[in-house]
This record gives C-alpha cells, sequence and structure tokens, in this order.
C-alpha cells in the first residue's frame, strides 16, 4: 500500500498553554500528509478527479507521547483499507531519527457526487493507485 512522509516543525499557533500541541494541530498535519500520499500517487487533489468531492467521515487521533512547541514531527501517511467507495489512511508520527511513536490517527475518506450528495463507486484508476498496484 502507498506510503507518504511529511515534516512539519509545531508552530506556536497549535500549542495550548502547556505549550503542547493541541489536538487540533496533529488533525492538520494528517491532513497535509493525506496530500502527500495523494501527490504520491498522482492523484493531486488540486488538479485531479474535479468531478467529486471527497468528505473525510471519520478522524481519530491517539497520543503516546507529548509533542511540544518548535519539536519536528515525521509524520508518516499510509493506505489503510480501500473499500468500494472509501478508503482510511493511517498516520504516525515520530521524531526524526526517533522510533518512539508519540501520536497516530486513523482518516476514512469517501468518494462523494456533490450533485446528489451521496457516496459513489471509487473511480477504477484511483482504487488502483490507492491499493499499490501498477497500471
Amino acid at each position: 500500500m502507498p506510503i507518504a512522509r511529511i515534516r512539519v516543525r509545531v508552530p506556536f499557533v497549535d500549542v495550548d498553554s502547556s505549550m503542547r500541541i493541541h489536538y487540533t494541530g496533529f488533525f492538520r498535519y494528517m491532513e497535509v500528509a493525506e496530500h502527500a500520499l495523494m501527490r504520491s500517487i498522482g492523484f493531486p487533489y488540486a488538479t485531479s478527479l474535479q468531478s467529486l468531492a471527497f468528505p473525510r467521515v471519520h478522524l481519530e487521533c491517539d497520543f503516546q507521547g507529548a509533542i511540544r512547541y518548535d519539536d519536528e514531527l515525521d509524520v508518516t501517511a499510509r493506505v489503510d483499507r480501500v473499500g468500494n467507495s472509501s478508503w482510511t489512511v493511517a498516520f504516525a508520527a515520530h521524531a526524526p531519527n526517533s522510533t518512539q511513536t508519540l501520536a497516530t490517527g486513523k482518516m476514512t475518506i469517501v468518494a462523494m457526487d456533490p450533485i446528489a450528495e451521496r457516496a459513489t463507486a471509487l473511480p477504477d484508476e484511483l482504487r488502483a493507485a490507492l491499493a499499490g498496484i501498477e497500471a
């Protein structure tokens, strides 16, 4: 299954009064990593699949360690599951050169017909790319 990695430095805007990451900050990092994953498989949201919408229908996150202001994080996104009309991306965050997992998460994304506002089957070429199958 496809995988992508980004590096972020935790900005002040993403921390709370304890100088630890506010949970919403990690959701943004997950999204940035997910967009990098989509670009890496040839489906950047900015220029592909314009006839569909892709709402996120489930998000989860668990913190296993402290993430603080100005920390660097490597956030990995990998396709975890591909269904008929949706896929799930799994995330993990580590400090660079560390094996300690600081946070994990998942995001489920649905292909939606924007006019009918209903789930629709994933296009075959997207399903293949998400599954890591070369065309």
